[in-house]
């Protein structure tokens, strides 16, 4: 995972929202008052903790009375690494040191809760303890057990989750889907659904970190090219994809190859229907359609399937089909 990349897109409120509601606070984030959701600045925290983790760290208020911190701490990782569970505790208690050198603990009573959460896209599966207190050795039975440290962190392993498990309309959701994807043609539809969801948001660093991310992290790693000179705006960056993609169709037709030719065919065909579904309903209905047709090979379904997107009015209706369409 590309640190630099990631970062600017993390120290974004709309991400970290996407990130809480989607994944890590899935069944409590109606709790939240997203309005406060803040990033702490590098002065908040020790030097050890800039050090070691950067300043992505964020605070939000609960909407009850209380109005206690949720802190967030972020740490990305491409490799399994066993000990994570220890340098979440770490991050922990020198942010809480912050917190009583300011006078938190005398002002309110008690110290806020944190939230750690781990982003993994490695392709091992993630097998490092998730609390801390899984590391520790057993011996004094359950009269030394008590005096043993205990915090867990949230894990979200990219690789390992499924579509059902990727909110619609959420950016955390369709960065994973494009990260995590591995046919290059539905790659064109999957951009043009994230493009559709940041033209919502009207948030131009939003978008240029996207920006960033899909010319540094994306093209290189899923297309072998690179870009050289200015940043290109998210949407060339979809057009340098849907060229890439309309090359890749002629020489597979060109070199007279069966599979790569229908394969081809296919794939254009379920991409175009996805911006098709972007363009008269939204990006959420492009991301759904993309998952709903990628093993369909048909042509006549797929046809099937433009027809209906021309006759349906709403995105519902056309589901409602789908449902009921052995595919």
């Amino acid at each position: 995972m590309d640190d630099p990349a990631y970062k600017r897109l993390f120290s974004r409120p709309r991400m970290v929202q996407d990130l809480l509601r989607g994944f890590a606070a899935r069944d409590w984030s109606g709790d939240l008052d997203f309005a406060s959701l803040t990033p702490l600045p590098a002065s908040f925290v020790s030097h050890d903790l800039r050090q070691r983790h950067g300043d992505l760290v964020w605070r939000v208020r609960f909407k009850d009375d209380r109005w206690l911190y949720v802190v967030l701490l972020l740490e990305f990782q491409s490799a399994v690494d066993r000990s994570m569970a220890v340098r979440m505790l770490t991050y922990t208690g020198l942010l809480y040191q912050k917190l009583i050198a300011d006078g938190v603990l005398r002002e309110h009573g008690g110290l806020p809760p944190v939230l750690p959460v781990v982003i993994y896209n490695g392709r091992r599966p993630w097998t490092a303890p998730a609390d801390v207190s899984a590391l520790i050795a057993s011996g004094g039975g359950a009269a030394l057990a008590r005096y043993q440290p205990s915090q867990r962190y949230f894990l979200l392993d990219e690789r390992r989750l499924g579509g059902s498990d990727l909110p619609s309309g959420n950016l955390v959701s369709a960065l994973i889907a494009l990260e995590t994807n591995l046919d290059r043609v539905r790659a064109a539809a999957l951009l043009e659904a994230l493009t559709e969801l940041l033209h919502k948001q009207d948030d131009e660093e939003l978008t240029a970190a996207f920006s960033e991310w899909a010319t540094q992290v994306l093209l290189p790693r899923r297309f072998r090219s690179s870009v050289s000179g200015p940043l290109p705006r998210l949407e060339e960056v979809r057009a340098m994809l849907a060229e890439t993609v309309q090359e890749w169709t002629a020489e597979w037709v060109e070199q007279g190859r069966e599979e790569g030719r229908g394969q081809g065919i296919e794939q254009g065909q379920r991409a175009l229907l996805c911006r098709q579904a972007a363009r008269k309903f939204d990006a959420a209905a492009a991301q759904r359609l993309a998952a709903a047709l990628e093993h369909v090979a048909d042509p006549d379904r797929l046809e099937q399937v433009g027809d209906w997107i021309i006759e349906c009015d709403t995105a519902a209706d056309l589901f409602g089909r789908l449902s009921d369409w052995s595919v």
